[in-house]
């Protein structure tokens, strides 16, 4: 049997076979495998995605929160300036001022400064005070939700809801707050983010991964990821060799099973071929036979009594192979059912040898001695223990040279009882001994005697033997002969009856 490589190499419709079979599927499952990966990673970013607005959603919560807080921690205690409103009269207490539209241009003094880093009055009137203005008639015409950011300014205006009072909170201080609680939403996740405020002639951070907030457009976060991205492209790349592996791996696999595969389709063309054979040299005998008695030129008693004798013997072997194969289809199917009975092992081997004696093989049985030995009783299926003593018979008999002796003998191993077959014929390659008991399987050797053969005996012996409890091995050299023998489980002397 050629080997794959081989008939690569020979036959065109193969490889085609192999690249529509192997290759391409390795391509495509390739191909499959970097499209899901992607598909993967692009669900991934949209998840991040999601969730980076999350966090933008939730600290805005936040600053509005922490802005109109006046707890310890909020923005309140941490204001710049301080005002409080009177129709068109603003306040400043940490200055101790007012100023109004009226008296802009000198503001009423109310005292010393509480706040040595509070503006002076100068700043408080051309700065702070127009700003203010400008905050509260947007936030009249609901322009602002009470906060406001002034570039300028760098700052904040805030007027606490349901209150006269406001202030001015300096933008580091929010940018702070802003930090910590984002470093707090994004300690668990695979990104990290940072904040920007949009400031005039800076270019302002872009992209995909950055958000702005809802009530704080000049605010940018920008998220980025964790790892570096020499980590993310080695993540890649071995993700990427794994799939290439499995591809591999996948044509491997499947060069074996096409190797599997042509193996057992040769091995049933062969058995086809073989049983076709067996089959046709009985009836082509028979056949033969029958014209010549038919034909009436066959008259003698004694001729026709021979040809009587050759019909038999013909069709006991169509009977025993016709046998031979229900049996194996049978217990292929595991509808083979075994009758046990308590049977003597050289009996048995007596009964077959007898059997054959009366077959076609009846010639060249004198070849087989038969070993005087205990006798032991073991439970068995009669039928089927014959034939597979039979059938090693057989295949000593073919393998051997004419005349050489065969030797059959039974005996016993601790509590086990077994039967062997030996010879000296061709013997078996060591390659082919493990394979010989496969269905279809003949070895190289065999095929080159052109002994006729189904490749299904030995298929049928082991499976007759474990259907037993027991087993068939074999021992050879090649060019020197063969040992098999059949090893039952239990078994009891002849006393033990």
């Amino acid at each position: 049997m050629q080997r794959l490589p081989e008939v690569l190499r020979r036959n065109r419709t193969v490889i085609v076979l192999f690249t529509v079979l192997v290759i391409v599927p390795s391509l495509l499952l390739s191909y499959v495998g970097f499209r899901s990966v992607r598909a993967d990673a692009v669900q991934q970013q949209f998840q991040q995605r999601n969730r980076q607005r999350q966090i933008a959603f939730l600290l805005n919560g936040e600053l509005k929160s922490w802005l109109f807080s006046s707890g310890p921690d909020g923005a309140v205690s941490q204001a710049f300036i301080r005002f409080t409103i009177d129709g068109d009269r603003i306040s400043f207490p940490d200055s101790q001022l007012v100023v109004s539209s009226e008296t802009q241009k000198t503001p009423e003094p109310l005292g010393p400064s509480k706040n040595e880093d509070a503006p002076n009055r100068r700043e408080i009137e051309e700065i702070y005070y127009p700003r203010i203005q400008f905050f509260l008639r947007d936030f009249k015409l609901g322009q602002n939700s009470g906060a406001q950011y002034f570039r300028r300014l760098n700052s904040m205006i805030v007027q606490i809801p349901g209150t006269p009072n406001g202030y001015v909170v300096k933008s580091p201080r929010l940018i702070d707050f802003s930090k910590r609680k984002l470093d707090e939403m994004t300690a668990s996740e695979s990104f990290t983010g940072d904040l920007q405020i949009e400031e005039p002639g800076e270019p302002a951070l872009s992209g995909e991964d950055v958000v702005s907030l809802n009530d704080f457009t000049f605010l940018h976060v920008a998220f980025k990821p964790k790892d570096n991205p020499a980590a993310g492209l080695r993540r890649n790349i071995a993700l990427y060799s794994a799939i290439f592996l499995m591809a591999v791996l996948g044509g491997f696999f499947l060069y074996r099973a096409i190797s599997y595969e042509m193996a057992v389709v040769q091995l049933r063309t062969d058995f086809v071929s073989a049983v076709s054979h067996e089959f046709r040299s009985p009836v082509s005998s028979m056949l033969a036979l029958l014209e010549r008695v038919e034909s009436g030129r066959v008259v003698e008693k004694e001729m026709l009594a021979r040809y009587h004798q050759t019909l038999r013997q013909e069709a006991r072997r169509l009977g025993l192979l016709v046998d031979k194969l229900l049996d194996f289809a049978q217990l292929e199917a595991g509808k083979k059912k075994l009758s046990f009975e308590r049977v003597e092992l050289q009996e048995l081997v007596s009964e077959a040898i007898r059997e054959l004696q009366q077959s076609n093989l009846g010639g060249h049985m004198d070849q087989v001695l038969l070993e005087p030995a205990t006798h032991f009783y073991v439970p068995a299926d009669r039928t089927a223990i014959v034939h597979c003593v039979q059938n090693l018979i057989e295949n000593a008999v073919k393998y051997s040279a004419p005349g050489s002796p065969v030797l059959v003998r039974t005996g016993r191993q601790g509590n086990a009882a077994f039967v062997e077959v030996i010879d000296n014929g061709i013997g078996i390659p060591a390659a082919d001994q493990e394979n010989i008991f496969e269905k279809f399987y003949r070895s190289e050797n065999a095929r080159a005697t052109n002994a006729q053969g189904t490749g299904i005996g030995l298929a049928l012996v082991k499976r007759i033997m474990e259907a037993h409890g027991g087993s068939v091995t074999v021992s050879s050299i090649l060019g020197k002969g063969s040992c098999f023998r059949l090893l039952f489980a239990k078994s009891g002397a002849a006393t033990d009856e």
